[in-house]
C-alpha cells in the first residue's frame, strides 16, 4: 500500500529558493533517477502526517504531478532541521515494479528490561538506529527490525549478523557491523550491599586499630 502525496516539478534550487518553498507549506526534494534526477517539491502537511508515524523510510509514496503522471518512490534520506527537527529536505529513489527496492528500516530493541549487562546497570549504546535493506518486493519492505539484547552483558555488542531480517530481504551492507554495545557498569543491588558490607567491616578494623593504640599509650 501507498500513499499519495501532491508534488510540483521544479527548476529553481538553493536556500532562498527553500525557504520560499518553506513559506508556501512545500518541501523541496529529488529524486535520484540513473537518466536524470528530478527536482520538485511536495506537501509539507501530507508528507509530516506520515513521517510523524516513525516509518516514512518503510512508505512507498505515490508524488503525484498530475492526473496522469504521478512517481513510484520511497525515502532515502531525510534532512531535518537541527532546532525544530522537522524535514527540510527529502531525497527519494523509484520503485520499480519487479526490481530490488532499498529501504531504510528502524531498528527496535527488545527484551531491553531483561538483559543481564542492563539490569547491572549498564547503557546501552546505539550506533545504528536504522539499518539498510535490500527488499524483493515492494509487498517484503518491514516497518522495522528487531534487534533482541536478551542476552547481552556489559561489555557485550551485538552485531547486524544478530538482526532478525524478515524473508524477502537482506543487508544492504555485507561486512558484520556493529548495531549497538552495553557499555559501563553499575551495581546491582547484590553488589550494593556487599559493599555496604565490605565498608562497615572497614570501618569496624579502623576502630578497633584506633582503640588498639590507644590502649598501648
Amino acid at each position: 500500500m501507498s500513499i499519495t502525496i501532491n508534488a510540483n516539478l521544479r527548476n529553481e534550487i538553493g536556500k532562498s529558493f527553500a525557504k520560499k518553498l518553506k513559506k508556501q507549506g512545500l518541501i523541496p526534494a529529488i529524486i535520484y533517477n540513473k537518466d536524470g534526477n528530478i527536482n520538485l517539491s511536495i506537501d509539507s502537511h501530507q508528507f509530516l502526517s506520515e513521517y510523524k508515524k516513525g516509518n516514512s523510510t518503510t512508505t512507498v509514496f505515490d508524488l503525484k504531478i498530475s492526473d496522469n503522471e504521478n512517481y513510484r518512490v520511497i525515502p532515502y534520506k531525510i534532512e531535518l532541521d537541527p532546532v525544530s527537527d522537522f524535514p527540510i529536505h527529502i531525497d527519494f529513489i523509484f520503485c520499480n515494479a519487479n526490481k530490488p527496492i532499498i529501504a531504510q528500516a528502524k531498528i527496535n530493541f527488545t527484551n531491553v528490561d531483561r538483559s543481564p549487562g542492563l539490569k547491572r546497570g549498564g547503557f546501552l549504546h546505539v550506533v545504528a538506529r536504522k539499518v539498510q535493506l535490500i527488499c524483493e518486493e515492494e509487498k517484503n519492505i518491514p516497518t522495522h527490525i528487531e534487534a533482541d539484547v536478551v542476552s547481552l552483558h556489559v561489555g557485550g555488542k551485538f552485531r547486524s549478523s544478530q538482526l532478525k531480517i524478515p524473508a524477502g530481504c537482506k543487508l544492504a551492507k555485507k561486512s558484520n557491523f556493529l548495531i549497538a554495545s552495553i557499555i559501563g557498569r553499575g551495581k546491582s543491588e547484590d553488589d550494593k550491599t556487599t559493599a555496604t558490607a565490605d565498608s562497615t567491616a572497614k570501618s569496624e578494623d579502623k576502630k578497633t586499630e584506633v582503640k588498639k593504640t590507644e590502649a598501648k599509650k
